[in-house]
């Protein structure tokens, strides 16, 4: 079992590394304003047998958890997802509905995942996907307290303080990332914390390899355009003494992009909802490459986009939008929430920005047309939903030679990526709410109240009814007139002259 430990702190803040105690087990330093990411490399004959069983029957197996409360970082921890729990899998078999099953099983562990039915999750989609997972899925989740909970008992030994210690700290971290790989037969787990003051401290367990790596940005030797580079200390617990100095570059496919946007509902919503983004700047993060800014919306079920109404030129024009390029399917155009079993859609836009027209940026909006499906009754007659924010970004293609498996910090599998180039680079927009701290946009939707459901329930029953008896009226009202099985008065005649 791998353990790396990086701390990443802005420039303009310096850490003296005559302040760091280092020891076989342990590394302390002052307290300073930085992000920590922890990642265990684990091979599979180091998991405990029931999780190594299950793994082994799938290909690959993603999960990603994004925390719903806005945060900062630092390059190069820069990648974005909607908040929530993200899904994807490839299964080595061919019962894929069974290797759902099992998988939603497991992945109670993070609390109660609305997943079980084999509708739940989405298998294909429309577009232009280039490596798109066989299956994905989605859900709000607040928090990491039931999955630490969860791995404090099935995890961690009760000997094992260190584990304890690191589980514990899954709650201030805004980003759980989960990979399996079984070519490599691995098990990859980062958690990221946000840039807040914090102290450089690390512990070492014994039956695990500690490297700590405290950095900052810096310009590498030779760097080309789309690197990036770091300086800094590094060190391995019960290794080494004290830190050792590095600086070193890498190309990088998430940056930041100089820009923030936020996310609202256009009032009156009414059942067909509008969702507007605000951005801070038009300007393109490169001028000499070719770069398109992006939305990726993880929809919830209760809400969808109509693929053929993003299908209209002009339409789009309106709403500064370029095109639908993706959307996950199935997404039933019809079905009220209660008989709408998939989790909900991924939609991803191109976003149509004003020309600039100088070197300065201009704020500008871009509507984005949904639909609200029919909800169950509630007392109050609204319900009231979240609609996670979207990831949006600038896809720039970096050159030629762009590699970015040598980015020791690379993020990948985040649902939007794989829909791009390898050598695509993505310029991030760092999303700002309206108000508060929460990047989900609320919405309030009417719907019929309880008490008045079964007076509708009766209501349409005695319609019904009443328009069974007319139309047996108007029937028995015709055989009255003209009989039944007898002949008319001209057929009769025609009879009579016959004979």
């Amino acid at each position: 079992m791998k353990e790396r430990i990086t701390f990443v702190h802005p420039q303009g803040i310096e850490v003296d590394p005559e302040l760091l105690e280092v020891n076989a087990n342990h590394l302390q330093g002052p307290s300073v304003k930085t992000i920590r990411e922890t990642r265990l490399t684990v091979g599979v004959d180091e998991l405990p047998t029931g999780l190594a069983s299950l793994l082994q029957q799938y290909r690959d197996i993603s999960i990603r958890w994004a925390s719903p409360f806005t945060y900062d970082t630092v390059e190069p921890f820069t990648s974005r997802l909607s908040p929530g729990l993200h899904v994807f899998f490839t299964p080595t078999g061919e019962n894929a509905e069974h290797d759902q099953l099992k998988l939603c099983t497991a992945l109670q562990a993070f609390g109660s995942i609305d997943c079980m039915s084999a509708e739940s999750f989405t298998s294909r989609g429309e577009g232009q996907p280039i490596n798109p997972s066989t299956a994905t899925f989605h859900q709000a989740l607040e928090d990491m307290s039931t999955f630490i909970n969860w791995a404090t008992k099935e995890i961690c030994s009760e000997e094992d303080s260190v584990c304890h210690s690191q589980v514990e700290a899954l709650s201030t971290a805004v980003n759980l990332y989960i990979s399996w790989d079984s070519t490599l037969q691995i098990l990859r787990l980062s958690s990221l914390s946000p840039l807040v003051e914090q102290s450089i401290s690390a512990l070492r367990s014994s039956n695990r390899r500690t490297e700590v790596g405290i950095f900052c940005r810096d310009t590498a030797p030779n760097q080309k355009p789309h690197e990036i580079g770091v300086s800094g200390m590094l060190t391995v617990l019960g290794e080494e003494k004290k830190p050792s100095g590095t600086l070193f570059g890498f190309a990088s496919r998430h940056r930041v992009g100089d820009v923030a946007f936020s996310s609202q509902f256009i009032f009156p919503t009414g059942l067909h909802p509008t969702l507007q983004l605000k951005l801070s700047s038009n300007q393109p993060p490169l001028t000499d490459n070719e770069c398109g800014i992006y939305a990726y919306l993880t929809l919830p079920r209760a809400i969808f986009a109509d693929r053929y109404q993003l299908a209209e030129e002009l339409f789009l024009a309106s709403k500064n939008l370029t095109g639908l390029r993706y959307t996950s399917l199935p997404v039933d155009l019809e079905a009220p929430v209660f008989t709408t079993k998939t989790w909900g859609s991924r939609v991803l836009l191109q976003l149509a920005p004003p020309h600039a027209n100088s070197n300065e940026p201009e704020t500008w909006t871009a509507e984005v047309p949904l639909h609200l499906r029919y909800l169950e009754p509630s007392v109050s007659g609204k319900v009231d939903i979240e609609v996670p924010y979207p990831a949006v970004f600038w896809a720039c293609e970096s050159s030629a030679d762009a590699d970015f498996s040598n980015n020791p910090f690379d993020r990948t599998r985040l649902g939007y990526d794989g829909l791009f180039g390898e050598r695509t680079v993505f310029w991030h927009a760092t999303p700002q709410p309206t108000s508060g701290n929460r990047t989900m946009t609320s919405i309030s939707v009417p719907v019929l109240k309880e008490h008045g459901a079964s007076l509708v329930g009766v209501g349409t029953a005695a319609a019904v009814a009443l328009g069974f008896a007319w139309v047996l009226w108007k029937l028995a009202a015709v055989f009255a007139v003209s009989g039944h099985g007898r002949m008319s008065s001209e057929a009769q005649m025609e009879s009579k002259k016959d004979k």
